[in-house]
């Protein structure tokens, strides 16, 4: 076995212990929407799933196209590559599928705006690519640096920095970052999808208006939320998820083996495939992709313990297999990330998107 392949074996295990100490710190703040009683849990999940059911045939009844958003900016100042940095915000007028749920949806005032950081360069009309965060993220400043915005300015893109739903400036009053979205509350974690999806497609019609096409990429949670996004909407120019998620009720039955939570699910008659039946509605394997394979790349840790290397297996063989890069480490310590930026500029390339400069 040679030093270079021993050296891997020990970052991707080193990594996969970071991961592992995260992951009961996440199911804390997650079980938030855990119900006190669980006695009627099954039926109340066999009803969810059905009234989800008619939205998995005809995805425009949970996933429709948005009106056009009066966007405001404002004026941030200078930022990395000479871009000019603005603030976006415009009215999120998503309207929950889930009738019940209405109700609360407008009850948490902050979510109700749309949020994201542009950062351009002066000139002719560049691609854009938005940026999702993941789990707990949406902070600008550590998303700037999460995702090395002043590499990809270089590369000829203009970024956008999103906020999805729960997150960022978006976490209503007294609730604690990370708890709100994803949760144990399967209604209002499908319907912040439906929202996200929303809000994200609004997003890039308006940056349309400037004459420049649109990508994403998304990281963890924000993976799983541009996978989503790549098999409802065509007119992305390019879809890269980075260690996403993918089968939700999977990760949660899985990181919640030992919890109390799941001991009183099972006593209750709930069962992985029934929390999976109710996810179904926005699992982004439930539905073919809508972007050409070379329009496509995943990104993935072998190390990964919170989104495990299975999850963006099951993504890559459900697209047909595109183009897939593996790096050493994990999801927090992501060793060998910056070969992995390589590659996807590599792929982003072959596009010859344009408003891009060509690459040789």
């Amino acid at each position: 076995m040679s030093l270079t392949h021993t050296l891997r074996g020990v970052i991707t295990e080193a990594a996969a212990t970071l991961d592992r100490g995260v992951v009961s710190m996440m199911e804390r703040r997650m079980r938030g929407g855990t119900p006190r009683k669980l006695d009627d849990a099954r039926a109340r999940l066999l009803e969810v799933a059905a009234r989800y059911q008619p939205a998995i045939a005809a995805p425009e009844r949970f996933f429709p196209e948005p009106a056009p958003a009066e966007v405001t900016e404002t004026r941030v100042g200078a930022g990395p590559e000479g871009s000019r940095v603005t603030d976006l915000r415009f009215v999120s007028h998503y309207r929950p599928f889930f009738a019940e749920y209405r109700g609360e949806h407008l009850g948490y005032a902050e979510n109700l705006t749309a949020h994201a950081r542009m950062y351009r360069v002066a000139g002719h009309a560049r691609p854009t690519v938005i940026f999702l965060h993941g789990w707990g993220g949406g902070a600008y400043w550590l998303e700037e640096r999460a995702f090395v915005v002043p590499y990809w300015l270089r590369q000829g893109f203009d970024v956008a920095l999103f906020q999805l739903p729960f997150h960022g400036a978006r976490i209503p009053a007294g609730k604690t970052r990370g708890a709100m979205f994803p949760s144990a509350n399967v209604v209002r974690t499908n319907e912040a999808w439906g929202q996200a999806i929303h809000d994200l497609r609004a997003l890039r019609a308006h940056l349309e208006l400037s004459g420049g096409v649109v990508g994403v990429m998304g990281m963890s949670l924000g993976g799983y939320t541009a996978a989503l996004w790549a098999s409802l909407d065509d007119r992305l120019a390019f879809a890269v998820p980075i260690i996403p998620a993918v089968d939700m009720a999977d990760l949660m039955w899985r990181h919640g083996e030992d919890s109390p939570d799941r001991r009183r699910a099972i006593k209750a008659g709930v069962s992985g495939e029934l929390l999976r039946e109710a996810f179904a509605v926005h699992a982004p394997t439930t539905r073919a992709v809508k972007l050409a394979p070379e329009r496509l790349m995943i990104v993935a840790g072998k190390g990964d313990r919170i989104t495990p290397p299975d999850q963006a297996e099951r993504l890559w063989k459900h697209w047909g297999e595109p183009a897939i890069h593996w790096f050493a480490g994990g999801h927090l310590a992501q060793v060998g990330r910056a070969e992995a930026l390589r590659a996807i500029r590599r792929r982003l390339d072959a596009l010859a998107l344009p408003g891009r400069p060509t690459r040789s």
